[in-house]
């Protein structure tokens, strides 16, 4: 052996053998396993799997798998380690003298002449050793692989990975984890996701489709997913910061359904023996809002704290506020803070530029200094805060001396910050415990209420502030003690005012309600209510001012018989300047029944500003001592243009009602002709046709009802015209008019022919140009309606010698929409509900739905 080691180059020689030998026998042993996995290889690369079924792609899979452990098992028995031995001889095996071998041997005998000889056949099996070549298993490698498969199947691969550039991970990852779960039934995995933005945010809900796009929503949408499998999926919500993993709960009708909260970009995936579905979600920041002063708070009219601010927001503010402070606090709460609500115009504002007078006399810093600032909250919960001002708060003026006293006896003791001191022993020594503003507020009570049953004229305000000292007296801690804030109020502003502060508190209260229904969209039966409730707080307000008026030395019958003459020509209810006070009553109802709510809190604002500046004075009336509203005029001129108005008013509720009936036949013809449609479809197609519910001649009769309707108008207006400027006809607008109303005469003759032809396509068209010219006819009709009203307003609103006069009980500003326009909402709403109620539509339903919502 040493020898062997001697010899040049036999060790590495020796190697290389050994090399090769080794991987002629892995090849011979591994052989079939090698070639599945590159017919497995080649498939993935040129995306045969991926175009499988993925039921035929999972068993691909699974043969592949189960295909090498059985050829790998078989090749790891039949493999055999090469060793050293093993590459000499195969290195012998390449010279007939088997060098390596030779020298290996020993001479059997040890004499001289012997050695001689060996030691010659040691040199020439040395140089023999040293000539040997690797061997190159030319023979075995032909013998294992005759179609030379190892150097064409290296090819294909390479071949494969270059078309497959860029998505060779991709392709050899889906074809090693391929749908498994097609093997059990995923192919019938019905999902479905849909996210719910927040409801501040007023979007609607955003569906998920397959097709891979990112979907934009706010943060805190929230997810939902419905899945139709037969067990429970899983959903993950693989987020930038954390992952989300929950399992869906089975539904009553045998689905499975999950919710989330997206807070933040994530990877949304339903997993059910693999990824089922799989959505990329991006989330959109929600900033707070970013309220602002315009105009700084000033002490405006009737005591009101006036400013001007604009707020901004993505989504919209649902909560503005005036956060106060005051300059020099309480030692006690140095960051006492108080915030008072500003109306928004609207449930949820993103932006709005507004300005605003609050009441702010109540509040218990009325008449000190503050600092104030805007605090704007939207759907979120986030605050943003604008820069503060100071301004003083504005004080209710009282003139009467036991008014004052009882507005300063109220805010000593709500304007006390400390609680009250522990270890009182029950409430009779429980004012000992108060703290000084309450002991304050309640030793001034004592003294305006000393004797009091000897020198008060009103034994109501007595009553009063002797409950209040009863409740100082007995109250326990600071909340107690300030529910005498309402009591200490009211009697304040009887003593002022009289009784009708009473019924003018009631007033602002249902205002309030009423108002707070419309911002936050309450339903129409609360919003009915409540305007009922508005509605006999402001009569009975009417009534408690007449009565004061009657008590302050007006003649009580003449008052009385001025107020019937008043209500006699309103239409049950006194009219204040060009609008009666019933008929901005009843538009206040329509439009919060319509959803008109903007519309709503404008005209409902309007109303309790005129209410609060109505007084009663010596009228004109017939009495001549008599007393009325203001800003009427007698009888004579305009009781003609009073006649006037109602033909005007009768014929355009006339016209009114054809246009509705016109509406109403014109959807039936749609559906009429809808029918026919698909009973010629059916017998087309070999079915028998359904008769139509709906027949022509039907329809016919009630266009030609409709057309009598309208030639009784015209002739009506013909014989009674309402003035020579108005036409020949009687109507405003003269030929123009004229012209509309004979258009549409004859588009309805045209229809009606049309109609008994069964022609309901060209019945539409006729039909369709008929309401086009009525609601023309409409329009000028309701013009000179308004026109004519106006007229007379400006001839109520002068004096005997003809000079302009203004009057605080006027309604000369207020916009009360005209009747027409709320009849057509009303209609609009009546047949929104009447197509709600056929559920022969699902789709139509839902938006429907959706339509009497926003309603």
């Amino acid at each position: 052996m040493a020898e062997l080691k001697d010899i040049e180059g036999l060790s590495r020689k020796t190697f290389q053998t050994r090399v090769g030998l080794t991987a002629l026998r892995v090849v011979t042993a591994f052989w079939s396993l090698i070639l599945l996995i590159a017919v497995f290889l080649a498939m993935a690369l040129f995306g045969v799997i991926d175009v499988m079924a993925p039921t035929v792609g999972a068993l691909s899979t699974l043969v592949f798998f189960v295909g090498l452990i059985i050829l790998g098992s078989r090749g790891r028995r039949r493999f055999i380690k090469t060793s050293e031995g093993d590459a000499h001889a195969a290195l012998d095996a390449l010279s007939e003298d088997r060098p390596i071998a030779g020298l290996s041997d020993r001479p059997s005998t040890s004499a001289p002449a012997a050695r001689l000889l060996w030691r010659a056949h040691t040199k020439r099996l040395r140089r023999a050793a040293i000539g040997l070549n690797v061997p190159r298993f030319v023979a075995e490698w032909r013998a294992l692989d005759p179609f030379y498969l190892r150097f064409a199947v290296p090819a294909l691969l390479a071949i494969g990975f270059v078309s497959s550039w860029g998505d060779v991970s991709g392709r050899i990852g889906r074809a090693l984890m391929p749908d498994y779960g097609s093997l059990i039934g995923a192919e019938d995995v019905r999902v479905e996701a849909w996210i719910s933005p927040p409801e501040y945010s007023r979007r609607p809900p955003v569906f998920l489709s397959g097709d891979g796009t990112p979907v934009l929503v706010p943060a805190g949408s929230e997810v939902t997913v419905r899945a139709q499998a037969r067990s429970a999926p899983k959903l993950v919500l693989r987020g930038t910061t954390q992952t989300q993993r929950q399992r869906f709960e089975e539904t009553p009708d045998g689905a499975y359904e999950t919710r989330a909260v997206v807070t933040e970009d994530a990877l949304l995936a339903v997993n059910w023996w693999g990824r089922r579905a799989a959505w990329q979600i991006t989330t959109s920041p929600d900033s707070p809002p970013m309220p602002r002063f315009d105009e700084p708070p000033v002490l405006g009219e009737n005591d009101r704290t006036e400013f001007s601010w604009s707020v901004v927001d993505d989504y919209g503010v649902e909560r503005l506020e005036l956060a106060l402070k005051l300059v020099e606090p309480h030692p006690a709460v140095p960051e006492d803070e108080r915030r008072v609500r500003i109306e928004l115009p609207g449930a949820s504002v993103r932006e709005a530029t507004e300005d605003s007078a609050i009441d702010m006399t109540r509040h218990p810093w009325a008449g000190l200094l503050v600092s104030g600032r805007l605090v704007a909250t939207d759907g979120a919960g986030q605050e943003g805060e604008s820069e503060p001002h100071e301004f003083k708060f504005p004080e209710k003026l009282f003139l009467q001396n036991l008014a004052r006293a009882t507005q300063e006896i109220r805010v000593t003791a709500l304007r006390e910050p400390r609680a009250y001191e522990e270890g009182y022993v029950g409430p009779i020594n429980a004012l000992e415990s108060a703290p000084e503003g309450v002991q304050q507020a309640a030793l001034m009570l004592e003294a305006v209420t000393f004797s009091g049953e000897k020198y008060f004229d009103d034994y109501g305000i007595f009553s009063g502030l002797a409950a209040a000292h009863g409740t100082l007296k007995s109250a326990t801690n600071l909340d107690e003690a300030r529910a005498l804030d309402g009591l200490l109020w009211a009697v304040a502003l009887k003593a002022e005012y009289g009784s009708s502060a009473d019924a003018l508190a009631a007033l602002l209260a249902a205002r309030r309600a009423l108002e707070e229904a419309l911002r936050e969209g309450a339903t129409e039966e609360e919003l009915l209510r409540l305007t009922d409730a508005f509605r006999q707080a402001a009569e009975n307000y009417v009534q408690a001012k007449l009565a004061e008026a009657i008590a302050n030395g007006l003649p009580e019958g003449a008052t009385q018989d001025g107020l019937d003459n008043q209500q006699a020509g309103g239409a049950g209810g006194p009219s204040l300047g060009q609008n009666s006070f019933e008929e901005m009553l009843q538009a206040l109802e329509d439009l919060s029944q319509t959803g008109a709510r903007d519309q709503a809190r404008q005209l409902l604002s309007d109303i309790t500003n005129m209410l609060e500046n109505l007084e009663f004075q010596q009228g004109n009336g017939q009495g001549g001592d008599g007393f009325a509203l203001p800003n009427q005029g007698g009888e004579g001129e305009e009781g003609e243009e009073s006649s006037e108005q109602q033909e005007l008013a009768e014929n355009l509720e006339d016209l009114a009602e054809a246009l509705r009936e016109q509406r109403e036949l014109n959807d039936d013809t749609l559906e009429a002709g809808r029918q026919a449609e698909d009973s010629r479809r059916q017998q087309g197609g070999g079915q028998a046709g359904q008769v139509p519910e709906l027949s022509g001649e039907e329809l016919a009769e009630r266009q030609e009802a409709i057309g009598d309707l309208l030639e009784a108008l015209r002739e009506r207006s013909e014989q009674g015209g309402a003035g020579d400027d108005e036409g020949e006809d009687g109507l405003p607008g003269g030929e123009a008019t004229e012209q509309a109303l004979e258009d549409a005469l004859r588009a309805q003759r045209r229809a009606e022919d049309s109609l008994r032809e069964g022609q309901f396509g060209r019945a539409q068209r006729d039909q369709e140009r008929a309401t086009n010219r009525l609601r023309d006819v409409a329009g000028e009709l309701a013009s000179a309606l308004d026109e004519l009203r106006s007229e007379n307003q400006q001839q109520s609103q002068t004096d005997p010698f003809g000079r302009e006069t203004s009057g605080a009980n006027s309604s000369e500003g207020i916009d009360v929409p005209d009747q027409s326009e709320r009849q057509r909402a009303l209609d609009i709403l009546e047949e929104l509900r009447r197509r709600y109620s056929d559920p022969s539509d699902e789709d139509e339903r839902d938006y429907l739905e959706r339509l009497l919502d926003r309603f």
